[in-house]
């Protein structure tokens, strides 16, 4: 009897289901409560900001040159051609390196629509000094930039946000540019690397080249009459096919080498700037109707567990004082 009585008083779905309609209204006031001050509390949150630019990389150098269509191709040398620096799926690590965001803090930006400027990084880290408020002020840059490479388009966009409009935009194209500049930088190295390597290479076949002539010269003085003899006209075909090989790398590479020094001194941009980063005039954040939503979402499951949580205690209760008259 008392087994069966303490499996009645155990708490069923019908019983919360019961309970928690019972509590409806309750429920629903705290969730709107919660909702309501949630939203009131959003309009006390300094406002964040968030401006953009898009990018078109151009197509890779190497395609376009005249190297890609003259001549061998210079990997067959055992040397890139494409410099990595210039690969687009690494634009959003770059755009977010140490390297570029401590030379965008260094820059000065205006604050306000008065026109007063200031440091980036005393913007950011207005406290600290020496590495450690540089490496804080790095990290907070970096959490409020994003880069994103659309790999469908090829189209890369830079996001910046701020608690000013005029610094989002600012540090967006400042980002922008940067990368622009390590860009052109990095495709021309490589151009130098090229034309050192070439240069080195050109005075290695040249030596092999002079070689090649003087032993196919050497044979003809040594052999003015070859006739009809096989071993001695195999020879000369070996020796003149062995200087026809080297004048042809050595061609090749001549071309290559005045093409290098020309693409060694392009200063070609090879990002478009498709959108420049307007100053925006929406804020991003904070949003009031979603942080509403979300304060009563959380209002309404707060609730709803204190109603489920008294109900167990309640049932608990009732199982125990049953448990002791059955031990009595």
């Amino acid at each position: 009897m008392s087994g069966q009585s303490g499996a009645a008083t155990e708490p069923g779905i019908i019983e919360y289901n019961r309970t928690i309609w019972q509590n409806r209204r309750r429920i629903l006031g705290i969730g709107l409560t919660t909702g309501a001050l949630a939203g009131i509390i959003s309009f006390f949150l300094p406002p964040s900001y968030q401006a953009s630019t898009t990018i078109i990389p151009a197509v890779a150098a190497d395609k376009l040159s005249a190297i890609g269509q003259l001549g061998a191709n210079l990997e067959d040398f055992g040397l890139q051609t494409s410099p990595k620096g210039n690969s687009p799926a690494m634009y959003p690590e770059i755009v977010r390196s140490r390297r570029l965001l401590e030379q965008v803090l260094r820059m000065s930006f205006s604050k306000r629509p008065d026109g007063s400027a200031l440091l980036l990084i005393d913007i950011v880290q207005p406290r600290g000094s020496g590495g450690k408020r540089v490496e804080l002020a790095v990290k907070k840059l970096r959490s409020n930039v994003d880069a994103a490479l659309d790999r469908r388009t090829g189209v890369l966009t830079i996001r910046s946000r701020a608690r000013s409009p005029e610094v989002a935009a600012g540090v967006a194209n400042a980002l922008s540019e940067l990368l622009q500049d390590f860009a052109v930088h990095s495709f021309t190295s490589q151009a130098g690397e090229n034309r050192r390597f070439i240069e080195g290479r050109l005075m290695e076949v040249q030596g092999d080249l002079t070689h090649a002539e003087e032993e196919l010269r050497a044979f003809r003085e040594r052999n003015l009459r070859i006739g009809n003899s096989p071993r001695l006209l195999l020879e000369e075909g070996r020796l003149a096919r062995g200087l026809r090989e080297q004048e042809e790398i050595y061609l090749a590479l001549r071309r290559q080498y005045e093409l290098t020094k020309v693409e060694e001194h392009r200063d070609v941009p090879v990002l478009n700037i498709l959108d420049v980063a307007a100053i925006p005039t929406l804020r991003n954040a904070p949003r009031r109707g979603l942080v509403a939503a979300l304060g009563t979402l959380m209002g309404l499951a707060m609730s709803l567990g204190i109603v489920l949580v008294r109900v167990g205690r309640s049932q608990a209760r009732v199982k125990g004082r049953d448990g002791v008259g059955f031990a009595n």
